[in-house]
């Protein structure tokens, strides 16, 4: 066992299989927020089995060797256990939050559910026709289907560019057997790390995991092909019955492990990521251009986007790009105040703090450093990283970042394809 400093609530064990076992204990609290998180995600999915991470994070709930779903539900309303599960593009979450008197039964119950599921033949088809329904919803929404269109603009056919609750056809293809195959091979205690905060004994937390999963089968992470975005592309797909143009906008960013998060981070809250931002500022409150309208940081393993999405009227999408690239290039040009730089900052790391004032937060961000860092980064070394940051650090970045423009774009919209394509492409590389 071990723990990330001296007298640090934060603690580490690796069990003999391989999994890697972080708590964070929070006295103040009577419950506990665990999640069992695994190295694989929409990316690891095989060809033509898109949505396959997705399917599993689903079929998990629909029983095990030992229970079906309507025991799951029960055993967990009956220990006061609230469970869920997340599937993103490099990682798949089953986690719960309870009160800590339950532990123990919880604990066995989440084990049980993501190392013994039984993928039944006649669960598995129901949950096909859920998770089409779901498919379907977000196809027709215009803020899922946007998002889709970026990601697929700016990575193609790499996995990366895939959506991770699949298509229709990928999710009818998956069978007993390649879902049983896939997650025997993915889903054991190597590739995982459980991660438990609030009132947590960590060695009780250890020695449950390790004697439930003694025996496992041994599992290595998915071996992955490195993304490479592919040249500036703007997919557009046309709605006539929207009045409104949805658009979303990207460009690569950094990598979650790059240290210059940090400047990233301040970058992005300056541009687009609060009221008092440039983009929010101008855009709405002083063109009136707009009802929403932000900018967001999205980092991985080896890739990272910066975001810029707003939706307005199709009649004054033109006027929103020329505004936005007037703004873009003020900023590069005459960078951040230091009014605006202290601003930035503070509400960047406020927004940090306030977030992880939930014990299921906490969770999620231990879990995400180990995994994307091999180690868990302390509330207060992030604190610490932000109070060092220095205004040349962000006006470094700003000009790297920004001196590519966003050439990169998913819209939805009543407007034709080709005016689209001449509106967003004058976005892209600046001089």
């Amino acid at each position: 066992m071990s723990s990330t400093g001296p007298a640090s609530p934060i603690q580490t064990t690796r069990l003999p299989s391989g999994l890697e076992v972080i708590t964070e204990r929070l006295p103040y609290i009577r419950s506990v927020a665990l999640g069992v998180h695994f190295q694989v995600g929409g990316r690891d999915d095989p060809d033509g089995m898109t949505g396959l991470a997705h399917m599993i994070e689903h079929m998990v709930f629909r029983g095990t060797v030992d229970r079906d779903a309507i025991a799951i539900n029960i055993a967990a309303e009956t220990h006061g256990a609230e469970l869920n599960a997340v599937t993103e593009k490099e990682t798949t979450c089953f986690y719960g939050r309870f009160p800590s008197d339950q532990t123990g039964p919880v604990v066995e119950l989440l084990a049980d559910i993501v190392t013994r599921p039984a993928f039944r033949a006649a669960e598995l088809a129901k949950e096909k026709d859920v998770i089409a329904e779901e498919v379907r919803s977000a196809q027709e929404d215009p803020d899922s289907q946007c998002a889709n269109l970026a990601y697929r603009a700016m990575y193609g056919t790499h996995p990366m560019g895939r959506p991770i609750a699949g298509t229709l056809e990928s999710v009818a293809a998956v069978s007993e057997a390649g879902i049983s195959e896939f997650h025997r091979r993915l889903y054991g205690p190597a590739c995982a790390v459980a991660v438990g905060v609030g009132d947590i004994e960590h060695g009780q937390l250890a020695d449950g995991l390790a004697r439930l999963l003694e025996g496992r089968e041994e599992c290595r992470p998915p071996r992955r092909t490195a993304t490479d975005p592919q040249a500036q592309v703007v997919l557009c797909e046309t709605r006539k019955e929207l009045s409104q143009v949805y658009v979303w906008l990207t460009r690569p960013g950094l990598q979650y492990a790059d240290p210059r998060r940090y400047a990233l981070s301040v970058l992005n809250t300056a541009l687009g990521g609060g009221v008092s931002s440039r983009l929010f500022q101008r855009l709405r409150e002083q063109e009136a251009l707009v009802y929403s309208v932000g900018s967001f940081a999205e980092m991985y393993s080896d890739s990272g986007l910066l975001d810029i999405v707003f939706v307005t009227d199709a009649r004054k999408l033109g006027r929103c790009l020329e505004v936005l690239r007037e703004e873009l290039d003020r900023l590069r040009r005459d960078r951040l105040s230091d009014e605006e730089f202290e601003r930035a900052r503070n509400m960047t790391k406020s927004s940090i703090l306030l977030a992880l004032e939930s014990p299921s937060t906490r969770m999620m961000r231990l879990a995400r450093t180990w995994q994307l860092m091999g180690r868990a980064v302390t509330v207060d070394e992030t604190v610490e990283a932000y109070n060092r940051l220095t205004r040349a650090e962000v006006e470094s970045l700003t000009d790297e970042l920004l001196a590519g423009g966003f050439g990169h774009a998913g819209v939805v919209g009543p407007l034709p394809e080709a005016e689209v394509r001449r509106l967003v492409q004058g976005i892209g590389v600046r001089g």
